[in-house]
């Protein structure tokens, strides 16, 4: 791996997230500009080998839209010139081309496709992206549909199934177990005696000390061995008890840290409900025959749960003020009772590895950063199609939308867009294009706004045309299907971050539309 050229990438998904996106290999349909801002973004993060499949030639048009092409293109097939041009950026990625057209590819084309880790499709009509959807939906490839239609853009993806081993979430919780504390930890707040400290032992005192020591004086105040200061008033009158333990040391920054932080610190030990769902679903059964990295871990991830009824411990501390032997005293109880936590979610998992017929899968190292974000794995299911549900959900949201001074609602261009394809289904063309003024086009575009309502079977179908601005129909129009390179470059750069989630296993995916108004700058993601 080249350290140097990827040193920004490494520090946001790290080595392994890295080494996932060096093995994918991705291959896009179209070289347009979206299709070229796509395949840039990913050539440069590093990706295995990447594959245009288009059928199109340079012509003058394209110089105006894809930087990547010259005039002395003009002529040659654009996916090959294109693919060459991007090679250049880093030469480590493999790069290729199919001559075959996107719009036409027959059952053997799309079989093809599956040797690729994901598919993304650019600029496809609707139903030309619903048949290559289902095809690979079925069997088990990713694919992410991506337009550029004017001053709009879109992204739909198209995922069985994604497990998410780290979402990194900001700003969560600390895992520091107050309420739970383990024995070392408690040992380490039994013997340290406040009372017989100096002002500057006191002052360098870490608040984790600070919190059991004023938790075990608060339950003996309220008589309550097992109480725990989780609501305002009960936090208020523990803290007071806290305060108290400063003395007569005035520069405490340690006790401004504890209270600061109490109400991010001073929680119970939960398992999230996300976490929860992913341990009860039927691949950590017993029974179940999966064999996905992901999933072996997860059951003895639940194999640890039933037993101790909480996640393994993160390790992780947080920054606080103390002297460097105390802290360092802390940081190592949590690092070796992480450790420990994990070396048992590990036996459980070779456990289930060897009820499955499966044997070194998963490694300890790897079990070990399972465990320290066990409270970050998500999963996502997708769709296959879109949901009518979802579609009647969305035009009720579109007819009680209210006029605010701020534009058209976003979700209206999604319908819109919806419009001119079924426009272009049943007049082969895009509203605005072949020379047709745009005010004739318009009225056969609203025809179909009206037409796609009606089927959806929504209860009050007239509050919802009655929302669709004719200025934002003619808009569609004056669009002509036309790509702007400005437009491209954002939603190529979006759709290449979505591949990079879905290779490394990392940050969380949209789920599973997203669209975006050029006019104002505004974005909305909804699921379909």
């Amino acid at each position: 791996m080249d350290e140097i050229r990827y040193d920004r990438q490494l520090r946001l998904w790290g080595e392994e997230g890295q080494n996932s996106i060096a093995q994918t290999s991705v291959c896009v349909l179209g070289s347009s500009a979206l299709g070229t801002e796509i395949l840039k973004s990913l050539v440069l993060a590093g990706v295995h080998s990447v594959c245009i499949v288009d059928s199109a030639f340079v012509d003058t048009p394209d110089l105006g839209q894809n930087f990547f092409l010259r005039e002395s293109d003009i002529g040659r097939p654009r996916a090959d010139a294109t693919i060459e041009y991007l090679k250049e950026l880093n030469p480590s990625v493999i790069g290729h081309s199919l001559l075959l057209s996107p719009l036409n590819l027959s059952d053997e084309d799309l079989a093809v496709m599956l040797q690729f880790f994901v598919v993304v499709g650019t600029n496809l009509p609707e139903e030309v992206a619903t048949k290559i959807s289902s095809f690979l939906f079925a069997h088990g490839v990713p694919f992410i549909s991506a337009r550029a239609y004017g001053l709009l853009g879109y992204i739909r993806t198209y995922v069985q199934e994604h497990t998410i081993a780290n979402d990194h979430e900001e700003n969560a919780l600390p895992d520091l177990r107050i309420d739970q504390p383990f024995p070392k930890l408690l040992k380490l707040a039994a013997e340290t005696d406040l009372e017989s400290m100096t002002k500057e032992e006191l002052r360098h005192t870490p608040y984790i000390v600070l919190y059991l020591i004023a938790l075990q004086r608060y339950r003996e105040a309220i008589g309550d061995e097992s109480a725990f200061p989780d609501t305002y008033e009960k936090r208020k009158f523990y803290l007071e008890i806290l305060w108290k333990m400063r003395g007569q040391s005035l520069e405490a920054d340690n006790f401004n840290e504890a209270r600061a932080a109490a109400a991010r610190s001073l929680h119970k030990t939960m398992i999230p409900d996300h976490v929860m769902d992913i341990l009860m679903d039927a691949n950590c059964d017993d029974s179940s025959k999966c064999v996905q990295p992901f999933w072996l871990i997860c059951m003895g991830l639940r194999r640890f749960v039933n037993k101790h009824g909480v996640l393994p411990l993160s390790g992780t501390l947080p920054d606080m003020a103390s002297d460097t032997k105390r802290y360092t005293q802390i940081a190592t109880i949590f690092r070796e009772k992480a450790v420990s936590d994990a070396a048992e979610v590990y036996k459980y998992t070779q456990e289930v590895e060897r009820e499955r017929g499966v044997a070194n899968m998963i490694s300890e190292d790897l079990c070990y950063r399972f465990c320290k974000n066990a409270t970050r794995i998500r999963l996502q299911r997708g769709t296959e199609k879109d949901s009518p549900k979802a579609f009647q959900d969305l035009l009720n949201g579109i007819a009680n939308s209210s006029e605010d001074g701020s534009g058209v609602p976003t979700a209206v261009w999604f319908l819109l867009l919806k419009a001119a394809d079924k426009f272009h289904r049943e007049k082969g063309r895009y509203p605005g294009t072949n020379g047709v003024p745009c005010t004739i086009d318009a009225l056969d575009l609203k025809q179909r706004v009206v037409s796609i309502i009606s089927a959806s079977r929504v209860e009050n179908p007239e509050s919802i045309i009655s929302q669709v601005p004719q200025n934002a129909i003619a808009e569609i129009c004056r669009f002509g299907a036309g790509e702007l390179h400005v437009v491209a470059s954002l939603i190529g750069g979006i759709t290449a971050q979505e591949v990079i989630k879905l290779a490394t296993n990392q940050y969380v995916p949209l789920d599973n539309t997203f669209i975006f108004d050029g006019h104002t700058q505004r974005s909305m993601v909804f699921r379909m």
